[in-house]
């Protein structure tokens, strides 16, 4: 009889730890389970030739806050507009002596319009090389014909003795018009020298021969600054 106890209090000694053996291995079976549902939320990568399983954790999609900031157009400084250069004046002024005189040697091209240095009054005289001497008042068709124009302000006079009237210069004024300072005076439209070289220096070259004096008194003023501008 007591082996029978004996047997019955092994065999429930056995079943009790049975019993807890498998309570134990259920939680074990639980956990796994539970920690194979968590890594399958991270991607798993496999390193290459080790076996080793390394949990990557699962990216976070960007939230509108972490949106990247809008492209800003570089600012272009304005390009500043150029400034056209003024066209050089053409007039070529030489200090030039002759019969006693300080004169201005006024050189231009062909085309170009002579204007008036000062305000004032228009006078015109007409001049003809006959016999070797200076007239005026003739009008002899086969000579050329030479003016002379003179421009008086209150306190100065301008004379300008340009080439051969229509073949060399054109007058642009008539005798006892009114001028302002900057008009137009006289346009060079052949490549003749002016008068001086036909009255009284021939290696003249210069299309005009200009002097100014002072009124009333009529001393005489170095013409070149007058025109240089």
């Amino acid at each position: 009889m007591r082996d029978d106890a004996d047997m019955r209090s092994f065999a429930q000694t056995i079943g009790s730890a049975a019993l807890g053996v498998g309570i134990g291995v259920g939680i074990l079976v639980a956990g796994f389970l539970v920690s194979n549902l968590t890594l399958a939320q991270s991607t798993t990568t496999l390193a290459a030739g080790t076996g080793v399983i390394v949990a990557t954790p699962a990216r976070t999609a960007p939230s509108a806050a972490a949106t990247a900031a809008p492209t800003v157009a570089p600012t272009v400084a304005p390009t500043a507009t150029p400034v056209p250069t003024p066209t050089k004046d053409p007039l070529l002024v030489t200090a030039y002596t002759s019969q006693g005189l300080r004169l201005a040697a006024l050189g231009m091209p062909v085309g170009y319009t002579l204007t008036s240095p000062i305000a004032g009054t228009v006078t015109v005289i007409v001049y003809q090389f006959i016999d070797g001497e200076i007239r005026s008042g003739a009008d002899l068709q086969d000579r050329p014909s030479f003016p002379y124009v003179l421009i008086r302000s209150s306190d100065r006079e301008i004379k300008l003795r340009p080439g051969a009237l229509d073949k060399d210069v054109q007058i642009m004024v008539k005798d006892g018009d009114s001028i302002a300072a900057g008009a137009p005076v006289l346009r060079i439209v052949g490549p003749g020298a002016s008068s001086w070289a036909t009255f009284y220096d021939k290696a003249v070259t210069a299309q005009v021969i200009a002097s100014v004096t002072t009124r009333p008194q009529g001393t005489e003023v170095d013409p070149v600054p007058v025109f240089r501008r």
